[in-house]
């Protein structure tokens, strides 16, 4: 719990400091459409909502961005219906192809807030979720884009289980 506070507080300061290498922040929000490997379960909807800033690297070429952001996962099987909210900070790597487009990828730190199953079995899951995302980014006028990203999970969701989240994320953002 410590190390999640300190994490907080670091990505929170990065987050509303000015910094003379700051390109921007802003938010971005949308849907999720989730799922676990090794299943033939149906897809969940949920939403992801948070905030990110961008550091440049190489100006109008490669950015960092950190982000902090609310996401609701989860999966479903014929029997049971799973619930699983996290707080996500993603640091991916932002290279801009043109100034219409980007693509970016990194890794995605997850930490379990809420888990809930339907039914009589209620399964140990794990309380942090490594994975890696890929995305891009169709950057229009005024500050306006939208986002697509596929998130592999690289830990298990469940103990002693083959299992990892997949999601793949569509959705709108604003940067200031």
């Amino acid at each position: 719990m410590k190390l999640l506070k300190n994490l907080f507080f670091i990505l929170f300061i990065s987050l509303v400091t000015n910094s003379a290498d700051a390109q921007g922040w802003g938010i971005r929000a949308g849907a999720n459409f989730s799922n676990l490997s090794n299943s033939n379960g149906d897809i969940q909807t949920g939403v992801y909502a948070g905030l990110y800033r961008q550091f440049g690297i190489v100006p109008k070429l490669l950015y960092i961005q950190p982000e902090i952001q609310f996401s609701s996962q989860g999966f479903d099987t014929k029997t049971t219906s799973t619930d699983l909210n996290y707080i996500q900070v993603p640091v991916v790597a932002r290279l801009y192809v043109l100034k219409l487009l980007s693509f970016e990828t990194g890794p995605q730190f997850g930490f379990l807030i809420n888990d809930k199953t339907s039914g009589s079995v209620n399964p140990d899951y794990n309380s942090f979720d490594t994975s890696w995302a890929f995305g891009a980014t169709f950057n229009l006028p005024f500050g306006l884009s939208i986002d697509g990203r596929y998130i592999a999970g690289l830990t298990d969701v469940i103990d002693n289980v083959d299992s990892k989240n997949q999601v793949i994320q569509v959705g709108l953002g604003f940067k200031f």
